[in-house]
Parts: structure tokens; sequence; C-alpha cells
């Protein structure tokens, strides 16, 4: 509300799914419940699917939708309303505005305005901004705000593969910027607090921490979440919701099929993003630098974020899916057959980790040159075969859970197999003192999750590199790791 008081041109950019419509739709609300302003809350998602949208077409259609909202505003309003909706090109359509402001303090919301059509965003935008400058001699809308996935100051990004641009200097850059921050703790507590309001059912503080732990804040998870815990993983009111149910709503979601997930495996698979997003799935230290084009295009799609002034994947819950979709790739790599030629389980019924990762290491062995010269992992082909063989050995019976350890060339899995709970750290040789280093961060790790023995992989890249494949086993203060070298 301050910015529309100080008369502010502001824009709010964030991934998708990010609550951006959520947040512009409470803002129209609250301005018309106000009764200082009119509102007119629009999106430009339909023009999308119109790129060859001529002027007259484009302007004919935003004043219907403007003209529209305009009949929710007061009896004053509504013949400025009619006569704009009669504006069909560039010239009248902004003349018309110009006549709606004369009387009413117009609040203008425009919504996936990065769908602007090509063929018009130019003309739009510099209309925008010389209502901008010339306001205090010409009526013009009290304040608007632009929200989309790129920063309409810049929207080269999204015109980047295209000839025509819009050039060094923007039309809109008279703009703010308005941040639209994830959820924190307090956020998510008072968000599931709700539901405890409304059901009575409550929510365990750590169940909360886990949900922010693995969201990173982000609303749309948070909110997808939530909806898995109470109305499919927990629906008896009187039981408490706690860390458990989370574990199964992430594994529900991480199984699932989203466009949510779509869109983010598309935006890792672009060309400029791919690279930097297998380096951070394999721990691999990036710094966070905006100013690297690559970087800050990962970060608009919601594919990045900041973690103590290094680069990661935007969340863990998108890294767990990251890991999943590049390993459907690697279905075929031979593992397959690994699984359905050997039995893993001892007269107990448990699995032999022993016997899982000496087998996987054989297989590296025999076939690992002709296997891992895959042509788009390359570096990261045997950290994401270890991952998938994983994933089909627990498939049906358990699940796993991937931890990233940013910088440190590491990635923790925990494998649930029944009750069985085992953990296997997956690093790259970067010389004795990180391997040792490795195992004590290992043992650390048991020591939380109350576990005797760990095992950990490394697999070493060096061009150099010797070429026997190693086992060796440690004590770690009262800890038992088996350790591999691939």
């Amino acid at each position: 509300m301050k910015l529309v008081e100080k008369r502010a041109y502001f824009v709010i950019n964030r991934p998708r799914q990010f609550g951006k419509t959520t947040l512009l739709d409470f803002f129209a609300r609250s301005l018309r419940a106000s009764g200082k302003y009119v509102p007119a809350l629009i999106s430009f998602q339909p023009f999308a699917q119109w790129p060859n949208i001529t002027e007259a077409e484009f302007y004919t259609e935003v004043a219907k939708l403007i003209s529209k909202e305009l009949t929710l505003a007061p009896y004053a309003a509504l013949e400025a309303a009619h006569a704009l909706a009669a504006r069909n090109n560039r010239f009248d359509f902004f003349d018309g505005l110009r006549e709606v402001c004369r009387t009413q303090k117009l609040v203008l919301l425009i919504d996936e305005i990065d769908a602007t059509p090509e063929t018009v965003v130019i003309g739009f935008l510099s209309n925008l901004r010389e209502m901008y400058l010339q306001r205090n001699r010409e009526p013009a809308p009290h304040s608007v705000c632009l929200a989309g996935v790129h920063d309409i100051k810049n929207l080269q990004a999204r015109y980047r593969e295209e000839k025509r641009s819009l050039g060094s200097a923007s039309p809109f850059n008279i703009a703010l910027d308005y941040e639209l921050p994830p959820f924190n703790l307090k956020n998510i507590r008072q968000y599931y607090l709700q539901h405890t309001v409304a059901t009575g059912q409550v929510f365990e503080e750590e169940a909360l921490a886990r949900v922010h732990e693995v969201t990173n804040g982000h609303p749309w998870l948070v909110s997808v979440l939530a909806k898995s815990l109470v109305e499919k993983l927990v629906t008896n009111r009187r039981q408490p919701i706690g860390r458990k149910h989370v574990e199964q709503a992430i594994q529900a979601l991480i199984a699932s099929r989203n466009a949510n997930f779509e869109s983010l495996f598309k935006n890792a698979r672009h060309s400029r993003l791919f690279p930097v997003v297998l380096d951070l799935l394999q721990g691999r230290q990036r710094r966070y630098n905006l100013l690297n084009d690559d970087i800050d295009l990962g970060v608009k799609y919601g594919v990045f974020a900041e973690g103590k002034q290094q680069l990661i994947l935007a969340n863990p819950i998108y890294a767990q899916a990251l890991f999943q979709n590049f390993e459907k790739e690697l279905e075929n790599s031979g593992v397959t057959e690994l699984l359905e030629r050997n039995s893993f389980k001892a007269p107990s019924g448990r699995l032999d980790f022993r016997l899982v990762l000496d087998k996987f290491q054989a297989f590296m062995k025999a076939k690992g040159a002709e296997v891992i010269a895959h042509p788009h992992f390359r570096e990261a082909f045997g950290q994401l075969l270890l991952l998938s063989y994983l994933d089909q050995l627990v498939n049906g019976k358990g699940w796993t859970f991937k931890e990233v350890r940013s910088g440190q060339g590491q990635v923790d899995v925990m494998c649930c197999y029944g009750r069985q709970k085992e953990i296997v750290e997956i690093k790259l040789w970067r010389g004795e003192s990180h391997y040792s280093k490795g195992l004590r961060q290992l043992a650390k790790y048991l020591e939380s999750e109350n576990l005797e023995r760990g095992y950990l992989v490394v697999f070493d890249r060096r061009e150099n590199a010797p070429r026997d494949y190693a086992f060796s086993e440690h004590c770690v203060g009262k800890k038992s790791i088996q350790a591999w070298v691939i």
C-alpha cells in the first residue's frame, strides 16, 4: 500500500507459482476495500498463445480487460469504462486510459507481463513510461505494478534467441523493484496454524521445521505439502502431524507429475543452466554472482538460490526431483539387469549393503569405461548411475532421500527399506585430507541418526588416477565405515 500511496510504478519478479498472482489478487481486494483507489487486475497470460497478434487486436483485448475491471468500481467510472472498451489502437487506448485517470485513482496491476507479445511490447512499455514522466501535467494511472518471471526492465533474457531486443535503454527503467520473499519458518507456522484453528489438528514443531528445510519457503511447495498432509496422509483430526508424515508427503510429491516440476526440468536443461545444475548436484562449489548472466537466468527461473554466499539449487525438494529426472535417462545403462541377476537380501530379510556396493563397484570396473561416456552427464555420470541403482534397489519397499552438501563435492543418501535405514555418502576425490574429512563427517551423520555403520563411495575422475578399484574399512570413533573408490 505504501508504494501505491507514493504513486510508484513497480515490478514483481519471481519464478512461476511463487505467489505473485495470489499477492496481486489480495492487493486488488485490499485497494478496492479501502475506497480510495480503483484497481484493475488483468493478466497477459492469454497472449502467450497469440505470438503474431496485431497491435489493434492487442489493444482491443487489453481495453476490454481493463473495462471489465472498472465495472466493479464506483458508478463514476462506468462511463469511462464503456468508452475505454471501444478503443482499438495504441494511441486511442492510452487516450482512453487518460480519460479514466482524469476522475479515478486507477491502480493498474498486470500479471504475467512477460507474456506481452514481441510485436507490441516496446510500444506498450514506452507509452506507460511516457505517462509516468508526464503525470504531473497529464492524467495517468496513480500506480502501476507489473508482475512476471523476467525483469521487465531487461527483457533481453526473454528475447535472447530472437533477432529483436529492447535495445540498451529499457522503456520501463523508471520502475522500482518490489521484493516478494519466500516463507520463513514463522510464516509457515502461521499459515499451517489456520488449519489447526479450523480443525483442532496440530502440526508438531519438528514437522514445521522439516517443511521449511526442504522447501526453503517456496510458497507452492509449502502449500502442496500441507494439502497432502491434511487431505491424504493424516485425515484423523485427532492425530498430530509429525515429521514422519512430512517425509511421506515429500516422497509422494517427488514421485508425482505436476506442472511445477515440468517447468523446473525444462529450465534446468536449458543449455546455459545444465552444466551448472550438474555441478550443484555433485556438491561442487559455485559462487553466487548475479553479474553472471547464466546464474542470473537460473535464479529468475527458480532453479538456483543463494546459500551462505554460495550458489545452491533452489531447495532440497527440487534437488530430489532433478536427481529423479536425470536418473531416468540412465535406466538402460545396465544396472537394472545387475539388480535382476542378484539377490541382495540376507537371511534376516535385510538388504546386504556391502554386497550391494561390491556389485556396483564390480559393474563399474567391468563396464565403466563403456557406460560412463554418456553424452550429457560426463563427470556426473557415475554418481547419477549409483543414485539410480539405489533408487531401483528399494523401489516399492522403501525410498531414498539425497542431500547435497554444497561446496563439499558430496551427496548424502539415506536409504530406507522397510524398517532398515542406511546412509551412503557419495564424494568426488579431492585428496587424502578431504577423504579423511568425509569419514569424520559420515561418522557424525551416523551418530545423529543413531546408526552404527555407514558407507562411503568415492568417484575418482582424475586423468592420472590409479585404476585400482579399492575397498577399505575404517573405524571412526565407535562407527564402522566401509569405503569404495571407483
